[in-house]
């Protein structure tokens, strides 16, 4: 499992488990409102449930995400408890699986060389770094796809069932994970492939009945508890909607749904969208891989010999453009395109001249020294805390700029070292101060720290972030009427707005400790310069009222 060490130089090694100790110290990190925390608090309210074919939320019915996520994580938080590890444990092994199969992937239809640049260069881009931080369903999503393209490539190749039957199971597991957007993204391209390559035999074969029935019993959990928690009970009202399909939802709602414009989400996004988030979430790889694209597209329609498959091209180009059709974008949708990706620019990377090649150094040379300039000034604007790391990651970075840059090997170490570097600082500067600003999680670490024994309440407004980290799925929400005839004595996690409220009536406080609030997934440069922050913060109050 392991051989792929060995086409590895010293550096490319010492690179690749820096990203696992980067990746790994990401898993230690506070999860993040809004989409992170909303999962993760549904998975540890799932584990104390046991409401595992009805997913809930806030005890109430949950209609949105495939289960596979909250599956997982619950069974994780059940084992290892309700900690920030439990639940992003299982898609953090999910992406390394990813990773795996890429390398597998590349080996089967290309070349040691070209497998070790496309695991590098997948390992290293934004997204990747991000998944093991901000975990959503996509890095299982992502992981499924790939892995299952790699198998049905191995079934191609042999011919052994073991493979088309995993490939099957992977196929369910992705629907699992994100919806028919699974079942798209490996088909899809799947098809396409075969087509491209005349296998006729292969894609009228009898064996895509095996397919879907394997697909079939790897959803008949999920289909079954969604038929009883909705379809069974038309008069049930969800999300605001009077009688919801389950099944209709998952299976086509909310995914075809986005394009047709049946599902009410609309976020008015240009159809450019991704090309622009991708420059950072692809990022250090984003130019290479126009470049990439194009080579692509000359070698299909030119030497087509030189061409020994079209999954990756297919299942990058294909899905940008579907998923760039939606009504509603977010920049983590295209994740899942991003191993096909690594496969075009490692390609590309691995025929392009020296001369080529030295191009693209220069202009990460230049990025380089962007990093260090923002290495030097990052504790004067923005944090000024631990100079010991910052100066040792000045120093690494130094050294990379001018002692890696004359063998035509150090390439890829000059390439990638300024993403890493940034992300270094990332993990283990910048995004354990910024959780730090999530007063939600703050206040219940606080309550638990301090009163672990004293009841807790919530003040007009359930929290997904407060429950996670106080342990209590279930804490309970509380209006005025009900804070006015509370007769013991108890904690109440509130607003500002709510605490102005309280303050103006009768009640009177006898305890108040104050939290920072921002929403760190929207980042505002008044909010990053430290002279500037305090004017865009917002306070969030843990009081106790007099009895």
């Amino acid at each position: 499992m392991f051989s792929f060490l060995k086409s590895l130089t010293k550096f490319e090694k010492i690179i690749l488990l820096t990203i696992l100790v980067v990746y790994i110290h990401n898993l230690f990190l506070d999860v993040m409102a809004v989409d992170a925390a909303q999962y993760a608090g549904i998975s540890a309210e799932m584990a104390q449930t046991n409401s595992y074919l009805e997913v809930k939320e806030f005890g109430k019915d949950y209609l949105d995400k495939p289960p596979l996520l909250f599956w997982l994580s619950s069974t994780s938080i059940k084992l290892f408890g309700n900690t920030n590890l439990a639940y992003k444990l299982p898609s953090f092994l999910f992406l390394l699986f990813s990773l795996y199969a890429l390398y597998r992937f590349c080996i089967l239809y290309y070349n040691p060389k070209i497998a070790k640049y496309a695991l590098l260069i997948l390992a290293t881009t934004q997204a990747y770094f991000l998944m093991t931080n901000d975990v959503r369903t996509d890095a299982i999503l992502t992981s499924c796809v790939m892995v299952s393209c790699w198998l049905f490539g191995l079934y191609f190749s042999f011919g052994k069932i073991k493979h088309l039957i995993f490939a099957s199971i992977f196929i369910g597991l992705a629907m699992l994970a994100k919806g028919p957007i699974g079942l798209v993204a490996i088909l899809f391209p799947i098809g396409i492939h075969l087509i491209y390559k005349k296998q006729w035999k292969q894609l009228f074969s009898f064996q895509w009945l095996l397919v879907v029935l394997i697909i079939a019993l790897v959803l008949f959990p999920m289909s079954y508890g969604l038929y009883h928690q909705f379809d069974l009970q038309p008069d049930k009202i969800t999300n605001g909607i009077k009688g919801q399909k389950g099944l209709y939802f998952f299976y086509w709602l909310q995914s075809f749904g986005r394009i047709t414009g049946e599902n009410i989400w609309n976020n008015n996004t240009p159809w450019h969208f991704f090309i622009g988030t991708s420059l950072w979430d692809f990022f250090p790889w984003f130019f290479p891989l126009l470049f990439a694209v194009y080579f692509k597209i000359k070698q299909l329609f030119f030497d087509k010999k030189a061409c020994p498959e079209i999954i990756s091209f297919v299942g990058f180009t294909a899905l940008f453009f579907f998923l760039s059709l939606s009504k509603y974008k977010l920049p983590h949708y295209v994740f899942v395109t991003f191993p096909f990706a690594a496969i075009l620019v490692a390609e590309y990377l691995s025929k392009i001249s020296m001369k080529s090649m030295k191009n693209w150094i220069v202009v990460n040379v230049s990025f380089g020294y962007i990093i260090l300039a923002l290495l030097i000034i990052y504790p004067i604007l923005f944090f000024k805390e631990n100079y010991f790391l910052i100066l040792i990651l000045i120093l690494l970075q130094i050294l990379i700029l001018f002692f890696f840059r004359k063998k035509a090997e150090d390439f890829i170490i000059q390439y990638i070292s300024p993403i890493l570097v940034l992300n270094i600082l990332m993990s283990f500067q910048f995004y354990p101060k910024l959780v730090t600003f999530q007063s939600d999680a703050m206040a219940a670490k606080w309550i638990r720290e301090n009163h672990p024994s004293e009841k807790v309440v919530l003040y007009n407004k359930s929290s997904h972030l407060f429950n996670f980290y106080s342990q209590n799925p279930f804490t309970k929400v509380i209006g005025k009427e009900e804070l006015k005839n509370c007769k013991e004595k108890t904690w109440i996690y509130i607003n500002e707005e709510d605490l102005k409220d309280i303050e103006d009536s009768n009640l009177k406080i006898i305890s108040k400790k104050a939290f920072n609030q921002y929403r760190i997934t929207i980042l505002k440069l008044n909010f990053l310069l430290e002279n500037k922050r305090k004017n865009v913060l917002n306070y969030r109050y843990l009081i106790q009222i007099d009895r």
